[in-house]
């Protein structure tokens, strides 16, 4: 046996957590834009209410006269309280005049507009105006944007304590959520090694929940049923084969040697009777074994090989009309009746096959006198396909195992045949899904093929 790796079941691989952390991710990306959305609203509107501030000061300043504004300057240092506003007069040589501000800003600009200043002792984003005046004197006003810095604090602090949060939370929901499909999936494992080592018989476990692993589980487990019964068809063929082909290889065997033991010594019309009963012998071995290769030729056919619609009424028809005259002859009544029924989605030929072989049994196993009945009935959206006979039937207990190969019920050992009709009328019904059922027609036996719902 090659040995393969052993896959450990991982929480972090888990497609829970995973997502749970895109999620998370996600989330944590949507939070960072929306607090810098946030951020930026914010500024535009503070930086905007800074420029009028500065304007508006400017603006009151100019209405005063030149040796006036020192005094003025003083006096609105002093009275603000908030200490936001930055003022200052300085000569045309930068020599300081008034004002709390003592020395002139580097990059100083006289465009008339406000601007963001970057000198010490101002924060970031503070915002100044600076004007020449007539006689060459420079009067500078500045606002310390004080609430901007703050709020760049607040927003920053919370999208850290934020994202924090999300990023753990997600971890704490990822490793809960996460915890049971990953113990679910230690449990697929396990039961999975044990039907990798040779028990089919095991099942994969199957929830209330309806999830993804269960779909899966539900449609591993189906196909385990079928592995199941395609390798116990395997392992009972061998058994079946010889002991259904013993008794013609044993005739064939036997009228061979009898033949060359007494070649040359017994009569021709003996040789000959010898050969021909060889002959028949052969022809039951070769029917016997074109039957099992047509059974696995239906089993290993795609599902929508030969598909199509038709009507199975005409189907049926033309079943009877074929029927009726062999019937007719070993003295047993043939009848049909059809219900309005739709389209039939199915390979014609090989279902044309499945009709013919319940047929050929019900002529063969309805005594003369006997009536066999060929139906078509609507019943509950489903279509069905009867053919019952009034012969000896099925005991309930062999209705199952004569639909295997060469399994034949008790009441027809005696009957000459190959046990191998129902066998392809089942492989038949599994091709195209349909439900197969022998039920008791007291007398008789009933063989019902039934479509799925809406069919």
């Amino acid at each position: 046996m090659i040995s393969r790796p052993e896959l450990r079941p991982s929480l972090r691989r888990t497609t829970t957590f995973r997502l749970t952390m895109y999620y998370s991710l996600t989330l944590l990306v949507g939070v960072i834009a929306l607090v810098s959305l946030i951020y930026w609203q914010i500024a535009t509107y503070l930086v905007h209410q800074a420029d009028n501030n500065v304007q508006g000061q400017m603006r009151s300043l100019l209405y005063l006269k030149t040796d006036e504004m020192p005094k003025e300057l003083d006096r609105l240092a002093i009275g603000d309280v908030r200490d936001v506003y930055s003022l200052g007069l300085f000569g045309a040589d930068g020599k300081h005049l008034g004002g709390d501000v003592a020395t002139l800003p580097k990059d100083l600009q006289f465009n008339g507009k406000p601007y963001e200043l970057y000198a010490p002792g101002f924060q970031r984003g503070s915002r100044a105006l600076a004007k020449r005046l007539p006689h060459g004197q420079i009067l500078f006003v500045g606002y310390d944007t004080k609430t901007l810095s703050r709020l760049r604090s607040i927003l920053l602090n919370a999208l850290v304590w934020s994202g924090a949060l999300i990023v753990l939370g997600g971890l704490a929901v990822g490793t809960f959520l996460g915890y049971k499909p990953l113990r679910r999936v230690g449990i697929l494992q396990v039961v999975s090694q044990r039907i990798a080592e040779g028990d089919l018989s095991q099942r994969l476990p199957v929830s209330r929940r309806g999830d993804e692993l269960d779909m899966l589980s539900a449609l591993v487990n189906q196909m385990m049923e079928e592995v199941e019964r395609l390798l116990d068809n395997v392992k009972s063929i061998g058994d079946n084969v010889a002991h259904d082909l013993r008794t013609p290889l044993n005739t064939l065997r036997m009228q061979l040697h009898r033949t060359l033991e007494q070649w040359g010594q017994a009569s021709p019309e003996k040789q000959q009777v010898r050969l021909e009963k060889a002959l028949t012998a052969t022809d039951l071995l070769l029917r016997r074994f074109r039957a099992l290769q047509r059974i696995a030729e239906i089993d290993s056919q795609a599902r929508q090989a030969g598909m199509s619609h038709f009507s199975p009424g005409e189907l049926l028809q033309e079943m009877f009309e074929s029927y009726e005259a062999v019937a007719e002859e070993a003295g047993i009544r043939l009848t049909l009746s059809m219900d309005q029924a739709p389209p039939l989605q199915a390979d014609r030929e090989m279902l044309m096959e499945a009709l013919m072989n319940l047929l050929d049994n019900a002529l063969k196993f309805t005594p003369a006198g006997g009536t066999i009945e060929l139906r078509l009935v609507r019943i509950d959206h489903r279509t069905r396909i009867e053919v019952q006979d009034n012969g000896p039937g099925i005991v309930e207990h062999e209705r199952e195992s004569v639909l295997l190969r060469f399994d034949r019920g008790q009441h027809t050992q005696n009957i000459p045949g190959d046990g191998l009709g129902l066998a392809i009328v089942a492989a038949v019904a599994r091709t195209h899904r349909f439900q197969l059922a022998l039920e008791d027609a007291a007398p008789g036996l009933r063989v019902v093929f039934s479509t799925t719902e809406g069919s």
